[in-house]
């Protein structure tokens, strides 16, 4: 792919992620990235790499296309940058917002059907979401809202698990909203499912 088809591509998955998921509460890793990051993808190894490592500011994402049809997309959850300290007052849970990882497995799922669409790959795709702890693992806390749009907060009952199992769903070559939708939100199931909400 050129530059310009794999603008095409992070254009039209920003596009598709909002006809997924059109009550988005979280901006995900497409729209935390900013315009001009997700507009201007930079030369990789066979791939088109768009980060905003550098901001000082913004949530740390990284999203490549690869020539392959491999989509790669990473967001830090917690918004603690690699190497800064906590908060005064903070305890060592790492605490993971369920809109956030909402919002980031609609991402993928447009991000990797409009690439589908853009290169005609003609197989069903494997995808695979993941949370990690850099560095040693540690307690993670779930942050839900009773209410869907109200504050985040931990539920009583939810687990704290120190690693988190991968989640797997497909899609296919001629994926419909639907089974975008479908996708997205069983990535998102089983990822959350392991907090015990």
């Amino acid at each position: 792919m050129s530059r310009d088809q794999a603008r095409e591509v992070l254009k039209a998955a920003t596009t598709q992620a909002r006809v997924l998921h059109p009550r988005e509460l979280e901006p995900g890793p497409l729209i935390g990235m900013g315009p001009d990051t997700r507009l201007n993808p930079r030369p990789g190894l066979r791939r088109w790499v768009c980060n905003n490592l550098l901001s000082p500011i913004n949530r740390e994402i990284i999203t490549e296309l690869h020539h392959d049809g491999t989509v790669v997309m990473a967001a830090n959850l917690s918004f603690i940058r690699e190497g800064g300290a906590q908060l005064p007052g903070e305890d060592s849970v790492l605490r993971i917002s369920k809109r956030l990882v909402t919002s980031c497995c609609y991402d993928l799922i447009a991000t990797a059907q409009e690439h589908q669409r853009k290169l005609r790959l003609d197989s069903t795709l494997q995808l695979t979401a993941l949370i990690i702890c850099p560095g040693k693992p540690r307690a993670m806390a779930p942050l839900t809202s009773t209410w869907g749009d109200g504050a985040e907060t931990e539920p009583l009952y939810a687990r704290r698990p120190h690693r988190i199992q991968p989640a797997h769903t497909v899609l296919s070559p001629a994926a419909a909203d639907d089974e975008g939708r479908s996708s997205a939100d069983e990535l998102c199931t089983d990822l959350m499912s392991q907090f015990g909400v």
